[in-house]
């Protein structure tokens, strides 16, 4: 048998959290509410769908291989080039891009010992070696990210907001580290959530861009846009990385209908901050119910709860499918107790809650009987 090259046996296949399909046929429930992967539950843009309907006709074509049009419409949005400007198949191909184009065998890469988890994958996947930093209260501990960099450093990632967690790191420190790493070491920063992020403490790091070469911002589409199934992302970066991406990048990495959603999407202004406002109703309305019931959670500044519930994370995982709720259990992430629950509409809210709470209910009723 042909045996896979080495680093292959170092990592796992990426676990997205049970499908809805499976759900409902091992359970026998029609009704299933999905609050595993950070989705838009309040969907996309009717432009998007309209400017999908019309590019159906041009399906037998490839793509445009850099998405000019997006490029030059979002360029004009951020006040950037859209030659700063990448586009991917999701922002996590843009991560396997760097990876691919700038990673050496034995090279580090600093990163966050809780954080989305395809950073590591990749850089072992290329040779790299993956320096792990313990996190500070579910928070980028910057300061020994600092003192971890060395001769070998490759690439530092900061996920900011950071997923699993949903905190970020306070804009000064934040600063203050960018402007410590060395210019030879690449910087990315990760903000797939950061249209969600309103605390006054959030960084803004784009009018930074061209005064640090070595950075590199990643978005997306799939979150506040609502477009996770067509996968699109971007990366910012100076003119020189996206020369050299376009390098190892395949062709037509990102698909027709997904460049003329995206494009459409930027025009609708008015749903992207209906999702933020409807979002940050739901994160009160489950804050305010933790608080009532006593359980300690991450701060937040994203589309997403990690909450500790006290008990085993694989048991309230396991309670909650049976009740057609999947959430993901934190003992995969480092957090026995915890659970991440993406924000849902206001009723897939509230049921989570009362599913939640019978758990927590049934489980102390058990403790005083026995």
């Amino acid at each position: 048998m042909v045996q896979p090259r080495q680093q292959i046996n170092q990592i796992a296949m990426y676990s997205p959290g049970k499908p809805v399909e499976e759900l409902k046929r091992e359970k026998g429930l029609s009704k299933i509410i999905k609050m595993a992967s950070n989705e838009n539950p309040f969907g996309y843009s009717p432009l998007a769908a309209e400017a999908i309907q019309s590019e159906m006709k041009d399906l037998p074509y490839y793509p445009e291989v850099t998405a000019p049009l997006l490029a030059e419409k979002l360029a004009n949005r951020l006040d950037v080039s859209s030659d700063q400007i990448l586009f991917g198949s999701g922002s996590d191909e843009i991560i396997r891009l760097l990876t691919r184009t700038y990673i050496n065998e034995g090279d580090e890469v600093v990163m966050a010992g809780v954080t989305f988890p395809r950073y590591k994958t990749n850089v072992i996947i290329e040779g790299g070696v993956p320096v792990e930093i313990e996190m500070n209260e579910g928070t980028h501990d910057l300061e020994a990210m600092l003192q971890a960099i060395n001769e070998k450093t490759k690439i530092v990632f900061v996920c900011n907001p950071n997923n699993p967690t949903g905190t970020i790191v306070e804009k000064e420190a934040l600063q203050a580290f960018i402007e410590k790493v060395p210019s030879g070491v690449m910087l990315v920063m990760d903000e797939a959530y950061y249209e969600y992020a309103d605390s006054p403490q959030y960084l803004e790091t784009l009018p930074l861009l061209d005064q640090h070469k070595n950075m590199v911002i990643l978005r997306t589409f799939s979150k506040v846009y609502g477009l996770a199934a067509l996968r699109i992302g971007y990366g910012l970066m100076c003119t020189e990385m996206v020369d050299d991406l376009r390098k190892v990048k395949e062709p037509f990495n990102v698909n027709r209908l997904a460049q003329a959603a995206a494009s459409a999407s930027l025009d609708d202004e008015e749903f992207m901050h209906e999702s933020i406002a409807l979002n940050r109703e739901g994160r009160d309305y489950l804050n305010d119910n933790f608080d009532r019931m006593n359980l300690n959670c991450f701060p937040t500044q994203t589309n997403f709860i990690m909450v500790d519930v006290g008990e085993p994370a694989e048991e309230v995982h396991e309670f909650l499918l049976n009740q057609g709720i999947i959430i993901r259990p934190g003992h995969l992430m480092g957090y026995p107790t915890m659970i991440r629950v993406t924000i849902g509409k206001q009723e897939d809210n509230q049921r989570f809650i009362e599913s939640l709470q019978s758990f927590l209910e049934k489980n102390k009723s058990n403790v005083h009987q026995s």
